[in-house]
């Protein structure tokens, strides 16, 4: 399932479907889950694109199929207003990928594009791109696309704009220039070292109590504003890297707690300025 005709144009990078494992399904709420771990979320697609391959190509057959999808999965939500598709699926062809079950390319629709069915219908799925599409610069995009191995830590990473436009100016104004295309190119270790400090995102251990996990709530319509960074006592100090820490949803219970959280980002982005100053 190639690039749509519909990809924004301006300076915009296009990131839905990028190669035979890398996609992103995020707008279709699928990290939006009880459980978003990797092995849930490729458990669940794989099984329900078993189910659709024996559904009956018809509304009523499609419609069959999703009340049993939200019948049989858990449906609690980290954000309850945020709508999660039952038709996002895997796409199997010489690779395995998220991707959408009711598109005309996918397998068995036989050009039919049934995606008007879907809970915002078809127009949304052909036109809606994120904000990171929309708004952060191109070479930044193109890093991430270069710098991505699973869809899965694509699709967490390339909706967090804050995140991305904190990480890329800290690291640009560390070089004194902005980053290039060859500067994450295979097989420069740069890429490799963007994935490690993007993976931050899944494995954060400062994150705040009460926080959604690795879900993110990207739409910018301030329905679930990520707070400011949570600190213990009011005695705490502010960080260098306060607009990383609040995207990573933060939460420090000591001044030890922030030198510790501050040594992880800055020995990453150490390494990062390393790499691309002597490539």
């Amino acid at each position: 399932m190639g690039p749509l005709s519909t990809a924004p144009s301006l300076h915009t990078v296009y990131l839905c479907q990028i190669s035979p494992h890398i996609s992103c399904g995020a707008c279709c709420g699928l990290y939006n889950v009880s459980d978003p771990s990797r092995r849930n979320l490729e458990a669940m697609l794989i099984r329900r694109t078993r189910w659709f391959a024996e559904v009956p190509r018809t509304v009523a057959g499609i419609d069959a199929f999703k009340t049993s999808v939200e019948g049989t999965e858990p449906q609690e939500r980290p954000f309850p207003d945020f709508h999660h598709c039952a038709f996002l699926g895997v796409i199997e062809d010489d690779g395995r990928r998220v991707g959408c079950l009711l598109h005309p390319l996918a397998k068995g629709n036989e050009g039919t594009d049934w995606r008007g069915l879907s809970y915002y219908g078809g127009m949304a799925c052909r036109t809606y791109f994120c904000p990171s599409a929309r708004q952060l610069p191109s070479r930044w995009l193109t890093a991430v696309r270069q710098s991505m191995n699973h869809w899965y830590l694509h699709g967490l990473v390339v909706t967090e704009r804050r995140l991305l436009a904190a990480l890329f100016t800290e690291l640009e104004n560390r070089l004194g220039r902005m980053i290039n295309t060859a500067d994450f190119s295979e097989p420069v270790p740069a890429a490799a070292l963007l994935t490690t400090l993007t993976t931050l995102k899944m494995n954060w251990p400062f994150r705040r109590q009460g926080a959604p996990g690795v879900s993110n709530y990207f739409f910018e319509d301030g329905l679930y504003a990520r707070p400011a960074v949570k600190r213990k006592t009011k005695t705490l100090p502010a960080s260098r890297f306060e607009d990383i820490f609040q995207e990573l949803d933060s939460g420090f219970s000591s001044t030890d707690d922030i030198e510790d959280a501050e040594a992880k980002i800055e020995g990453l982005l150490i390494a990062l300025e390393m790499t691309l100053t002597i490539k």
